[in-house]
């Protein structure tokens, strides 16, 4: 006899292992839903058995489908699926990158909340929503954080570094500390450049925290070449070689976690999953670092440029994460969307929250007191919420990979010394105005 998962297209075969839930005594209008998502046996496993919670309530049936691990593999499945119109994937697990590029092929999912969507993190609705159209409900969130060696900061009795210039003042003192006790190969901050999404996602950190905007603004406009982030570029250009090793321009996610892992690194900007791995092995640091939001701007070195109306200084934090989306070919939207709602529910965050650490994307899972105090770095991530800043993925849709890649390049030839602040973003702004029709036509 013939599986259920062989009689599914190919494309849909090819993303992974499948399980079908079902009531035992389902009724005949029952519908018939398949998701995908999760992208290994555990977080698989949480989505199918949060599916199997809602089947049971609901009387359907979903088909849960594993994806593959690796982003452009699991984004080209759902491109094939849905660039032919294939009604068999009802919802998707797709990145946060993804929502403006995937948007022509999901379902407007305002209509079918009934304002659910109010008790989300905002930010994150922002960026889920494509030219007015609500593509995604925000399930568990990533954002850019600081980690510190919490047990040296008391040392030598000096607070968290509120600025950029803090940081680099204590980052410092903290990597001539280290080296005058002995250990030369001590640096005080490194971040990923080497990658050029990494690289997009901390420069634009720099860039949002210094006032200087989000390369190019919701609306489309290109606004990358201004003072405030060549000034930013300015300042993280004069960390290399100083209190960032050169090698920080080759240098990948997983290169700065084990350095921070094994001790010798002062200070570190990486993702908010970083924590669970590293309190969940034996390193050096397990139980002597802490989180806390990115400094701020406030100049440094040399006075920064006055602010333009409407721009501010305070911390800000590049939002990562996973979504929920409706394939717009569905055959039962609204059952899809009552799924994504359920999925995303604050008792599904919350659990999944506990079970492997995921961040909630809702505002009032920060202040839950049962999770945190069974999550209690929950507390330091709230911290940073307020300064949530998207990539403009969504603004710039499908040729978003070209906006990064040439940001990164830009940036790049700025902090290895190639070219200055302002003929890089005056090249770069040329470059996407000419993408994007001076911003009218991404």
């Amino acid at each position: 006899m013939m599986s259920m998962a062989a009689t599914l297209p190919r494309p849909l075969r090819a993303l992974g292992a499948a399980w079908l839930l079902c009531c035992s005594l389902a009724p005949a209008w029952a519908a018939d839903l398949t998701i995908a998502c999760g992208r290994d046996a555990q977080t698989t496993g949480l989505c199918r058995d949060a599916a199997t919670a809602w089947a049971t309530r609901t009387g359907h049936r979903v088909l849960v489908l594993g994806t593959p691990p690796d982003d452009a593999r699991r984004l080209a499945r759902y491109q094939e699926l849905l660039e032919v119109g294939a009604p068999e994937l009802d919802v998707l697990e797709i990145d946060a990158l993804w929502c403006g590029r995937l948007a022509p092929h999901l379902a407007d999912l305002r209509p079918l909340l009934g304002g659910a969507e109010s008790g989300f993190l905002t930010p994150l609705i922002r960026n889920d929503t494509a030219s007015g159209r609500l593509v995604a409900l925000p399930w568990y969130l990533e954002l850019g954080l600081l980690y510190y060696r919490s047990d040296l900061l008391a040392r030598y009795q000096l607070p968290i570094p509120r600025t950029w210039a803090e940081l680099a003042e204590t980052a410092l003192r903290l990597q001539e500390a280290q080296r005058l006790l002995g250990n030369p190969g001590f640096w005080g901050f490194v971040w990923a450049g080497g990658e050029d999404e990494a690289l997009t996602a901390t420069a634009l950190e720099w860039i949002a925290s210094q006032g200087g905007g989000t390369l190019v603004e919701p609306d489309g406009r290109v606004s990358v070449n201004n003072p405030r982030a060549q000034f930013a570029l300015q300042r993280a250009a004069d960390w290399v070689r100083g209190i960032t090793p050169e090698a920080v321009l080759h240098a990948t996610p997983p290169d700065n976690l084990a350095a921070f892992g094994a001790g010798q690194v002062a200070f570190m900007r990486h993702w908010s999953g970083a924590w669970t791995t590293l309190q969940g092995v034996a390193t050096p640091v397990a139980d002597r670092f802490g989180v806390a939001p990115l400094p701020q701007g406030e100049g440094g070195g040399a006075r920064p440029p006055a602010l333009a109306a409407g721009a501010a200084l305070g911390p800000a934090a590049t939002l990562g994460g996973g979504q929920l989306a409706v394939s717009r070919y569905s055959r039962h939207t609204p059952q899809a969307a009552d799924l994504v709602l359920h999925l995303t529910g604050a008792a599904v965050q919350r659990q999944r929250a506990l079970a492997a650490g995921f961040n909630p994307t809702r505002a009032d899972l920060y202040t839950d007191p049962d999770l945190l105090d069974a999550r209690p770095h929950l507390s330091d991530l709230a911290g940073a919420l307020p300064g949530l800043v998207a990539r403009p993925s969504t603004a710039t849709g499908r040729q978003y990979p070209q906006v990064s890649a040439a940001f990164a390049a830009a940036v790049r030839a700025v902090l290895s010394g190639q070219q200055t602040p302002d003929a890089a973003l005056s090249g770069l702004a040329r470059r996407l105005n000419d993408l994007s029709r001076d911003g009218s036509a991404w």
